[in-house]
């Protein structure tokens, strides 16, 4: 093999070992277990029926983890997985309730392998979780939402507080539940 032909061989090996990589949001979504709601044939969003924690782990493209930490005790969780392009750009909405008591409030946090067009990730105040990492609150006095990007995957937590809440502690809280993912 003459020096020429050996670099176009190690230049391509050097190029498939870097798209075999393992990162964060590559692959596509294994649904066998799912089962997709009605929806018009071609088109985006996909949803699929809830699921539990551990069959979203199993379907979904990427690793995730979830807030431990949360300023209610959780009675009940939800997951819901929606296709939003050829099994690729998956998200994931999860919503953790406390016990209601007639009233409404929970935390939910999505994550997704690509941001939807409609989301803007720098909005608002700029803040750090407890590991360092930048993330930006939004939303409104009643629903303060946190948003970042880390390790190719964007996060959205949001918390529909009690109303005696005070903001300031629920978006605290917010950010206490958001760094519980990284501990």
């Amino acid at each position: 093999m003459n020096k020429q032909n050996l670099f176009v061989y190690f230049l391509l090996m050097i190029f498939l070992v870097g798209c075999s990589s393992n990162a964060q949001g590559t692959g596509t979504l294994n649904d066998k277990n799912l089962k997709l709601q009605d929806h018009p044939k071609g088109t985006y969003p996909r949803y699929y029926d809830a699921v539990s924690k551990e069959e979203a782990k199993k379907a979904l493209p990427f690793t995730i983890k979830l807030p431990d930490n949360f300023p209610f005790k959780v009675a009940l969780s939800t997951f819901q997985i929606s296709d939003w392009g050829e099994k690729r750009n998956i998200l994931l909405d999860s919503v953790f309730y406390p016990k209601q008591e007639g009233k409404n409030v929970y935390i939910a946090y999505h994550i997704s392998n690509f941001l939807p067009n409609s989301e803007k990730l720098e909005t608002g105040e700029k803040v750090k979780l407890e590991d360092g990492t930048k993330a930006y609150f939004s939303g409104s006095a009643d629903l303060p939402i946190l948003a970042w990007k880390e390790s190719g995957l964007y996060h959205k937590i949001e918390y529909l507080k009690k109303e005696e809440t005070e903001s300031k502690k629920a978006k605290s809280d917010l950010l206490k539940a958001a760094s519980s993912i990284y501990e």
